[in-house]
Parts: structure tokens; C-alpha cells; sequence
């Protein structure tokens, strides 16, 4: 719908002492000038078009930025009960070596074959080492 204004005639006019006026009635429109005004046009009018592009980019952005500290949180948690799952293993492990009076692997045939001495202290070194990687 179209404000009345779209159809108005804008004038512009010169007095005798050089004002110069615009309007839609002029005292002699002989020496008036009609001026083509679109009405229609939306130039210089502001509007929230463009704050809500950059509202909704915010957002955007921000729930982006909010589910990807999740996915850093998940892999955490789940890195952090892995950690935690090996480090159990390993005390386990460790207590196990250490309250045995010996300490064996089965070969290819099945056979045990008893750690020495040398191989049984490297054996539990080991053990620690992944003890103090994977229980902090």
C-alpha cells in the first residue's frame, strides 16, 4: 500500500529575494520546478536488517565455539578415564610382580619360561615407568 505522500507533487521556487522553498504548493507555479522524488525508495532509512546479520553471525559463532569446548571436554574425559583404567592396570600389575615369588611368560609352546633376576627388575622398572605415566 502506498502512503499518499508517493503521489504528492514536490515543487521547488525562488522568491524575489533569492529563499529558495520546496513544497507541494507554490505561490506561481509557472516559475516552479516539479522535482521527480522516489518516494518508494528506502535510501538513508535504516533498519535492523543488518544489526540482525550480525546477531545472528554472534550466535552462530558462538554456539560453534560452545560445542566445540564440548568435543574438547568429551575427548578429556575420555582420554582422563583411559589414563585412569591403565594406571590401575598397571599398580595391579606391579603388585602382582612384586608379591610373586617368580615371574614367568608362556612361550610359543606354552612353556613357562621364569624371568631372571636382570630381566625381572627391568620388568618392574618398566612397570613403574607406565605407573607414573598414567596415574597423575
Amino acid at each position: 500500500m502506498l502512503s499518499p505522500q508517493a503521489f504528492s507533487e514536490i515543487y521547488k521556487w525562488t522568491d524575489a529575494e533569492g529563499n529558495v522553498y520546496f513544497g507541494d504548493n507554490p505561490n506561481n507555479k509557472d516559475k516552479a520546478t516539479e522535482l521527480n522524488i522516489n518516494t518508494e525508495s528506502r535510501s538513508g532509512v535504516t533498519h535492523s536488517s543488518g544489526r540482525n546479520k550480525h546477531r545472528d553471525l554472534l550466535l552462530k559463532q558462538s554456539a560453534e565455539a560452545r560445542a566445540e569446548k564440548a568435543e574438547k571436554k568429551k575427548k578429556y574425559q575420555e582420554k582422563r578415564k583411559r589414563m585412569k583404567r591403565k594406571c590401575v592396570l598397571a599398580r595391579g600389575h606391579l603388585k602382582q610382580h612384586i608379591r610373586a615369588s617368580g615371574v614367568y611368560k608362556v612361550n610359543s609352546k606354552g612353556e613357562r619360561q621364569y624371568y631372571s633376576n636382570k630381566e625381572r627388575a627391568k620388568s618392574e622398572k618398566r612397570l613403574r615407568s607406565s605407573i607414573n605415566k598414567y596415574c597423575k
